[in-house]
């Protein structure tokens, strides 16, 4: 009996092991698996220092809320259709208001981190990011091919 007990637990810990590995083996998305990532590979690409790292990415992170925002209200002009030339027009516009904003945003937060690290770190962090996008998104469609 006490060997039967043993082996189910053993099967149910497999189990729970296999289970776990499938969920993070890219069969779903997590955000905070992508965000700590990028944060890993951003801080590796422009060499920051662990001190760094506590400065940088709080800001950073709130960088990105700040845009996300902006995508956000961006998806829902995506997702209307407007019926009628005037408010193509005006949805046109709206977007290129917020493409704007997008950029400001980034020169806004920009300036934050050169006055907390030098400029080829920041340098290095922006072109990291970019890098980090791109490679996910190559990524994500071999995945998707392969479906």
């Amino acid at each position: 009996m006490r060997r039967l007990i043993t082996i189910l637990v053993l099967l149910a810990a497999i189990s729970l092991n296999g289970l776990a590995q499938y969920k993070n083996d890219g069969q779903r998305f997590s955000k905070e698996e992508f965000v700590r990532q990028l944060e890993q590979y951003v801080a590796h690409e422009a060499q920051l220092t662990s001190k760094e790292q506590a400065e940088f990415f709080p800001i950073f992170r709130e960088m990105h809320l700040k845009m996300r925002k902006v995508f956000d209200a961006m998806k829902k002009i995506d997702s209307t259709c407007p019926s009628n030339d005037k408010a193509c027009a005006n949805a046109i516009r709206q977007k290129d208001k917020m493409d704007i904003e997008l950029k400001r945003i980034q020169q806004q937060y920009h300036n934050k981190f050169l006055d907390i690290l030098p400029a080829c770190k920041v340098m290095k962090a922006i072109k990291a990011e970019d890098k980090f996008h791109r490679n996910m998104l190559k990524r994500w469609s071999k995945v998707n091919r392969k479906k």
